[in-house]
C-alpha cells in the first residue's frame, strides 16, 4: 500500500492555504482598502511561524484587497536575554520587509496579582494603541488544552472553561484574532522547520515555577501518555463551553431588558439566585469586570441587601461597583485629581477626570472676560456658588445632590475657578456675576461612566 502521507512541503502548503482559507472568509478582507494588520511578536516558534505565513498572505496576488502588516514586539525586561530577543525580532521583520517596532513595559507598574498576569496585561495594552483593524496572536491548540486546564484547575465557570476565544474585541474598534488556534504546535514546529525558520527560546520555559510552564511539562506528557488525543478533546470541550457561555449571555441580555449601561435592581429580585448570579455576572464583565465567585457573592449581596437609601460601593480592579437609586452602576476609581488650565472652547479631553468638557453657547454663559485664564480644580469641599443675580449662595454639594449626580461622581465633579474666584460648576450653574448679558460660554461635563447624566442645556 502506498504512503498517503503528504511530503513536508506539501504539510508547508496546506497549512498556509489554511490560514489564507481563514483570512478570506473575514468579511473586511473583501473591503477595497483592505485590512490593517499587526502581530504580537515575541520572536519564539509559534509567533516566527505566523509572521512568515503573514508575509506570505500579504504578497499574495490572489487576494481580493490589498492588506499592511506590521510587527510590535513587547520588551518585558523579565530575561537577561531580552535586548538580544528584540534585536532577532527586528532583523527577521526587515528580512521580511515587515514594519517593526518595540514598547517597553514595566511590570512593577503594570496591573495583575502574578507576574504572568502583569505581563499579559502589559501586551493587550499595548496592542490596543496601535489603532490597527486586528492584532493577531499565534496561540495554538496546544495553547488552549493548556488554558482550559489551567483555568479548571483554579475553579473556572463555564465562561472560564470556554479558553480563549479566536476572535475577541480589542479597544473601541479593534479585534484580536488567534488564526492558528485550531493548528497542533506540531504542525507549526514542522512548518518551521521546512521553510528554515530561526526563533529565540524563551529559557524560563525550562523551568516549572511558573504554573503554565508546571502544566505543559509535568502534567501534560502524563496526560499524553495516557490520553494522546486530550489536547484535541479539551480543545473541543473548549468550543462546547463556548456555545454553552453564549447561551448563557444572551439569557442574561434577556434579563436585562437589553444592552444597558446601569442595571435595574429590580432586574435581578425577579429572578432566581442562578440567573441573578449569572446576569450580574455578564453586567459586570461589560464593564470588563470578571470577579471570582467569592466577589461576586459579595457584589449581589451587597447590592440587592442594602437599605434603599443607602448607596454601597464595592472596590474590583480598578473600578467600582455602586448601587443607586435602585440602579448597580460601574465607575472609573480616580484617586488624585490634578488641576489643570483649560480653554473656554471646544471640546476639551480630561482623561485623569474620566470625562470630557464640551463647551457651548447658552444664556447665562460664562462672559467673555471670565474666559481667560480658566482653571478646572476638583471639589475640596464647602464650596459656594451664587446661580441667580440677587439669590442666595447656595452649596456647590446641594447643586449637584439637585441635578442628581451620584455621590462617587460629585467627588469628581469639575469645577472652573479664574484665579481665586469659582465662576462655574460644569454642566450646572455659572456664577451670577461671570454671567454674559446674552449668549455665553457654557460649559457641559459629560463623564464618561454616565455621558447622559445631565442630558444638553
Amino acid at each position: 500500500m502506498a504512503n498517503s502521507r503528504k511530503s513536508p512541503q506539501a504539510e508547508a502548503e496546506a497549512l498556509y492555504e489554511r490560514l489564507q482559507q481563514r483570512y478570506l472568509a473575514l468579511p473586511a478582507a473583501k473591503r477595497p482598502e483592505g485590512m490593517r494588520l499587526a502581530l504580537g511578536y515575541s520572536g519564539g516558534l509559534d509567533s516566527a511561524v505566523l509572521l512568515h505565513l503573514l508575509a506570505r498572505l500579504r504578497d499574495d496576488a490572489r487576494l481580493p484587497a490589498p492588506l499592511t502588516l506590521q510587527a510590535l514586539h513587547v520588551h518585558h525586561g523579565i530575561s537577561p536575554n531580552a535586548d538580544d530577543w528584540m534585536q532577532h525580532c527586528d532583523q527577521r521583520c526587515a528580512a521580511l520587509a515587515v514594519d517593526f517596532s518595540h514598547i517597553r513595559v514595566d511590570l512593577k507598574q503594570a496591573v495583575g496579582d502574578s507576574l504572568e498576569a502583569r505581563a499579559r496585561a502589559a501586551r493587550y495594552a499595548a496592542y490596543a494603541g496601535l489603532g490597527v483593524d486586528m492584532v493577531l496572536l499565534a496561540h495554538h491548540r496546544d495553547d488552549q488544552a493548556e488554558t482550559v486546564l489551567y483555568r479548571l484547575a483554579r475553579g473556572a465557570g463555564v465562561h472560564g472553561a470556554a479558553g480563549m476565544p479566536v476572535m475577541r474585541p480589542l479597544g473601541e474598534a479593534g479585534r484580536i484574532w488567534r488564526p492558528l488556534l485550531d493548528e497542533p504546535r506540531s504542525v507549526l514546529l514542522a512548518y518551521a522547520r521546512t521553510v528554515g525558520l530561526a526563533w529565540v527560546e524563551d529559557e524560563s520555559n525550562a523551568v516549572s515555577d511558573y504554573d503554565r510552564n508546571y502544566l505543559r511539562r509535568e502534567v501534560m506528557p502524563v496526560l499524553l501518555g495516557r490520553f494522546p488525543s486530550a489536547p484535541a478533546a479539551m480543545a473541543r470541550a473548549a468550543r462546547h463551553f463556548a456555545e454553552a457561555a453564549s447561551l448563557l449571555d444572551a439569557l442574561a441580555e434577556e434579563d436585562a431588558g437589553g444592552v444597558v449601561q446601569r442595571l435595574p435592581v429590580g432586574r435581578l429580585l425577579a429572578l432566581s439566585g442562578p440567573r441573578q448570579r449569572n446576569l450580574l455576572r455578564w453586567f459586570l464583565a461589560r464593564h470588563g469586570l470578571r470577579p471570582d465567585e467569592r466577589q461576586l457573592l459579595l457584589v449581589l449581596e451587597q447590592m440587592l441587601t442594602a437599605k434603599e437609601d443607602a448607596n454601597p460601593c464595592l472596590r474590583l480592579a480598578g473600578l467600582e461597583v455602586h448601587r443607586y437609586r435602585a440602579e448597580i452602576c460601574v465607575a472609573r476609581w480616580v484617586e488624585v485629581l490634578t488641576p489643570r488650565a483649560v480653554p473656554a472652547e471646544g471640546l476639551v479631553q480630561l482623561p485623569d477626570w474620566c470625562g470630557e468638557l464640551h463647551w457651548s453657547r447658552a444664556l447665562r454663559g460664562l462672559s467673555e472676560a471670565c474666559c481667560v485664564g480658566l482653571e478646572v480644580r476638583p471639589r475640596q469641599g464647602g464650596e459656594m456658588v451664587r446661580p441667580r443675580r440677587g439669590g442666595p449662595n447656595r452649596p456647590v454639594k446641594l447643586l449637584l445632590q439637585e441635578a442628581g449626580v451620584p455621590p462617587w461622581l460629585r467627588r469628581r465633579w469639575p469645577m472652573l475657578w479664574q484665579g481665586g474666584k469659582l465662576v462655574a460648576v460644569a454642566g450646572i450653574a455659572v456664577a451670577a456675576d461671570c454671567q454674559s448679558e446674552g449668549e455665553g460660554a457654557w460649559p457641559d461635563w459629560r463623564p464618561l461612566d454616565w455621558p447622559d447624566l445631565l442630558g444638553d442645556k
